[in-house]
């Protein structure tokens, strides 16, 4: 829940204060919602160890996946969960979404007999994100 994450004693800081030791908090913050169970996969190919925050749909996403997402009609927005600053808003959506969420909104009706595409072929991670997200095929 909210405790296990570290935001409740994340969101004391606010924004723009604190310079460095808040942008360590809100790393640390980060950490922690990608160890979550359900976080630690890709969202969109199930690859181990998620490295972006799609900011968009609040799932974390594997590089591979990050660079295909920011192609889509429209783009999505897609940041490094290392390497990028986040605002307030963006961690605190990305704790109330989460790729478990995300799994319900995004592939609600999707059936167990399709299968989530090998995250090694590119061309059908690709066809499988535009169903995903621009046709909302589930």
């Amino acid at each position: 829940m909210v405790t296990s994450c570290g935001i409740e004693s994340w969101r004391g800081g606010g924004i723009g204060g604190g310079g460095k030791r808040q942008e360590e908090k809100e790393q640390r913050v980060l950490r922690d919602l990608v160890a979550l169970p359900g976080n630690r996969r890709c969202f969109d190919c199930d690859q181990r160890g998620p490295t972006y925050a799609n900011i968009t749909v609040g799932a974390f996403v594997c590089t591979a996946c990050g660079g295909l997402l920011r192609g889509l009609n429209p783009p999505h927005r897609v940041k490094s969960i290392s390497m990028t600053t986040f605002s307030q808003q963006e961690i605190e959506f990305l704790h109330n979404h989460g790729n478990e969420i995300c799994r319900s909104i995004w592939l609600g009706l999707y059936k167990d007999g399709i299968p989530t595409p090998d995250h090694r072929d590119a061309m059908k991670v690709k066809e499988f994100l535009q169903a995903k997200y621009e046709n909302k095929r589930w």
